[in-house]
Formats: structure tokens, C-alpha cells, sequence
């Protein structure tokens, strides 16, 4: 919640862990604070935010664009490796937000997000291909909160409860992605036990 008593919009919580509309190119690595929500996102082959999939270096045939999305390249290069180890998506929902329909259910677009990277079509930026193997694993992160129409939405989508009842997770093996539900109290309460020296960095309460 700002200042003036409202509810940030996904957008600010967005650009404090990476800027809109940049890719890793242009970003200078005290500018991302992907550690908020794992340290090993800082190291990656290729990262883009809030970019068309279809304007961006790994390009996909698609005017749709995840919030954040990162490549991961593989950790020895051999005759036939994929190119890349493992994609990441990472998507942000308004605080409070409880009217997702069945159109806009942020978990079916995770997914399809899933089936557009994994559908053989990715181009670099010369418009050669790119091979995204079908068992190329996606780790999808959902930041939001855990609101009634949400639960509802994990629930149906088989995604069980974290422990501390503040998430949800799950894997789909039919498109093999991971998915985790992090509330904002989650993520921020996680990130703080984890990276209590940059919480004093950047000034940021801590509970």
C-alpha cells in the first residue's frame, strides 16, 4: 500500500524487481533486484519485460508478452544440446484483484504461454530458428494475491497449497512447467529471511 492509502498497481512491484520494457541488454545489474524472488534469476542468457514476444532477441510468433521472461542457456555446450537450459516466466496480478474470469485465468495463461515457447517456432533476432525442446523446463512464478477467485482457480488447476498457506504450487506434465503462487505477504516475507542486507539497501520495511 503507498503513501496515500491505495493499493500499488502490479506495474510498481514489477519495475522495483526489473524495469518495464527493457531486456537484459539494457539493464546494468543494480538495476534488477531479481533476488526478491530467487537470487539465481540474476544469472541469465536472456531476459525481456514487458516485450511483445514477437519484438523480442528470442522471438515468438505472438503480439502477447509475459510480464517478465528469462532464458536460461545450458551449462555445457556439446553436439545437439538445446539451446537454452530452462525459461522462466514470471507474471504480477493487481493487489486485491478477485475478478479473473475463465478467459483470464492467470494460471491457463501461464500455460499457454507454456505451449507458444515449446511450439518450435522461436526465431532469434536474425530469424534464424531456435530449438525449444518439449522437455526444456519452465519455472512460472504468480505474484499475487490469494484472493477467493484465485484459489478457486488454483484449485481446479490441481495446484496444492504451500505449507505456510500463503501460495500455491504445482507441475504440469503435459507442458512441463512448474508453477508457484506467491502472495505478496509470501514474497515479501520470503525475500526478507533470505536478503536481510538488501532490504537496508533499498529501504525497505521489514516486518
Amino acid at each position: 500500500m503507498n503513501t496515500s492509502g491505495k493499493y500499488q498497481l502490479e506495474s510498481a512491484i514489477h519495475q522495483l524487481i526489473f524495469p518495464l520494457k527493457k531486456t537484459s541488454d539494457d539493464v546494468r545489474p543494480d538495476q534488477m533486484n531479481l533476488w526478491i524472488l530467487d537470487e539465481r534469476l540474476t544469472y541469465h542468457y536472456y531476459l525481456a519485460s514487458d516485450i511483445r514476444f514477437d519484438m523480442q532477441d528470442v522471438s515468438l510468433p505472438s503480439k502477447d508478452r509475459a510480464d517478465i521472461i528469462i532464458f536460461n542457456g545450458p551449462a555445457a555446450f556439446v553436439n545437439e544440446s538445446p539451446p537454452f537450459s530452462s525459461v522462466v516466466l514470471i507474471e504480477f496480478k493487481r493487489p486485491l484483484r478477485d475478478d479473473y474470469t475463465d478467459e483470464e485465468d492467470p494460471i491457463a495463461q501461464i500455460y499457454r504461454y507454456t505451449e507458444l515457447i515449446k511450439s518450435g517456432k522461436a526465431t532469434d533476432r536474425g530469424g534464424r530458428p531456435i530449438t525449444i525442446k518439449a522437455d526444456t523446463p519452465v519455472y512460472a512464478y504468480l505474484v499475487c494475491d490469494l484472493t477467493p477467485t484465485l484459489a478457486r482457480q488454483a484449485k481446479f488447476a490441481s495446484l496444492a497449497p504451500t505449507p505456510d498457506g500463503l501460495g500455491f504450487f504445482g507441475f504440469n506434465p503435459q507442458l512441463g512447467v512448474l508453477v508457484e503462487i506467491l502472495s505478496f505477504d509470501k514474497l515479501v516475507s520470503d525475500a526478507e529471511r533470505r536478503n536481510a542486507a538488501h532490504f537496508d539497501q533499498l529501504n525497505l520495511p521489514r516486518s
